[in-house]
């Protein structure tokens, strides 16, 4: 027996260098002008052969990020005026304020002032963003992240990943493809019941706690409204992250018919839809906030004292000098949540890989995740910074409540459905909630323009 290496990974090694002395030069480790270590210590460092590095440094020539003089070795060159390499960041705007983004990218370029980030708001969708824009990184969540989904297996245009010790295993499943990882969690948030404080002790009523049901809602909205005043309690219903909901706690699951469709004339289905209308009958709850926000703008004005909301549209709220708190999101039959994910991925064929590398790394770091949790409400992916106490950032009190409810997390693949699936039900559900249609012929007119489903990606099955 030998302990030398397999002659199968050799190009995995010679790869490894290639990508390792790539990233130093990028994050200037090595700059312009420095000579590389001799082709023995990146032998041994790498262990391979000297035909090996010597293939490896030619690769790297080729690319333009080193020169070979003779009997000195391969020294660095300049690549630009600038000496900088730019990474294209396509992001989603909200995360200016989600994860105190512009402060996040001010902080890179000043632990790297040799790469440039070109911030670029992701305004299409991101496909169309990566090829348009020839964007290095980018900000996809779960919704996003089903349109990279080629052929129902795997997202062919996004670069493999690492797992990033320390991460939540739970954010990492729906972004994991064929025992790959496509997707770094950056921030997430289940869906929580907020509710103000003074409100509840002016109207002599317990808070919410996790065993609140929606009849517990009912009956804390009458005595909370006031006529022209308030409302005590607002749903935004017109949102595929509310409705649903009701859907999970029902332990409700979509089925496809022998004809590979979608089917929607369903008892249990029409049943969780009226439990839904029920609300509109019998609570104070507006219906056309198109808007997500304007629920958290109303809460701050105090004009309403109960919102289903998230982490991420707390934020918000952070400086409304409002006494405010979170709880679990009532339930009826299961005690059931959405969870929402954002994370980072990095384009394939994407010009700067190995800046956008250093950059998803950097937001990845203790470092940006702990302020992210120091300076925003929303949930980092790490579970060191996530649980991380802070002193000076207690309100709401219950902000750790979230470890207490992650059996309850749950995501709209747990329906067995696509996020267009519910997008499309979304927008015929209007007719719905308004009273101008009944549920029967909603469902009806679905299942008579529903197209065969995809295969389900073995990766949204686990």
């Amino acid at each position: 027996m030998t302990n030398r290496p397999k002659r199968t990974t050799f190009k995995t090694r010679m790869d490894d260098m290639i990508a390792a002395l790539e990233n130093d030069i990028v994050t200037g480790k090595y700059a312009a002008g420095d000579l590389l270590p001799s082709e023995i210590a990146l032998g041994e460092q790498f262990q391979l052969s000297k035909k090996s590095v010597r293939k490896a440094i030619d690769t790297l020539v080729e690319q333009g990020f080193v020169e070979k003089q003779p009997r000195i070795g391969a020294r660095v060159v300049n690549r630009n005026p600038a000496n900088r390499t730019t990474v294209k960041f396509g992001y989603y705007p909200t995360l200016i304020k989600e994860a105190n983004l512009l402060s996040l990218i001010d902080a890179f370029h000043e632990r790297y002032p040799q790469i440039r980030v070109e911030m670029i708001p992701l305004s299409s969708t991101l496909r169309e963003s990566m090829e348009r824009e020839a964007i290095d990184l980018i900000t996809v969540n779960l919704q996003d992240y089903e349109l990279f989904l080629d052929s129902g297996t795997h997202p062919e245009s996004l670069e493999p990943l690492a797992t990033v010790e320390g991460v939540y295993p739970f954010l990492t499943k729906p972004f994991t493809a064929d025992g790959a990882l496509y997707v770094q969690p950056l921030v997430f948030s289940p869906i929580v019941l907020c509710y103000n404080k003074r409100h509840f002790q002016e109207a002599g009523l317990s808070e919410p706690d996790s065993g609140w049901t929606w009849a517990d809602v009912v009956r804390a909205n009458e005595a909370l409204s006031r006529e022209r005043e308030r409302l005590g309690f607002l749903f935004n219903l017109i949102s595929t992250n509310r409705w649903p909901l009701f859907l999970l706690q029902d332990d409700f699951k979509f089925k496809i018919g022998p004809d590979g469709k979608t089917i929607y004339r369903d008892e249990q289905l029409k049943r969780c839809l009226e439990t839904c209308l029920g609300f509109v009958e019998d609570s104070m709850i507006s219906l056309f906030l198109t808007e997500e926000e304007v629920s958290e703008r109303l809460f701050a004005h105090q004009k309403a004292s109960m919102i289903v909301t998230s982490y991420f549209r707390m934020n918000a709220l952070r400086k409304s000098g409002l006494d405010f708190d979170i709880s679990p999101v009532p339930y009826a039959k299961e005690a059931r949540t959405l969870l929402i994910v954002i994370g980072l991925a990095i384009n394939k064929r994407g010009a700067s890989k190995q800046a956008a590398k250093t950059l998803m790394e950097f937001l990845l770091s203790p470092e940006s995740q702990q302020s992210i949790r120091k300076d925003t409400l929303s949930i980092p992916s790490l579970k060191s910074a996530a649980e991380y106490q802070d002193p000076k950032n207690a309100n709401p009190l219950r902000y750790s409540m979230f470890r207490d409810i992650i059996p309850s997390f749950r995501y709209h693949v747990d329906l067995n459905a696509t996020s267009a699936m519910l997008s499309r039900m979304n927008n015929e559900l209007l007719l719905y909630w308004t009273k101008m249609e009944n549920a029967d012929s909603i469902l009806r007119r679905l299942e008579a323009t529903e197209h065969p489903a995809p295969e389900t990606p073995p990766s949204l099955t686990n």
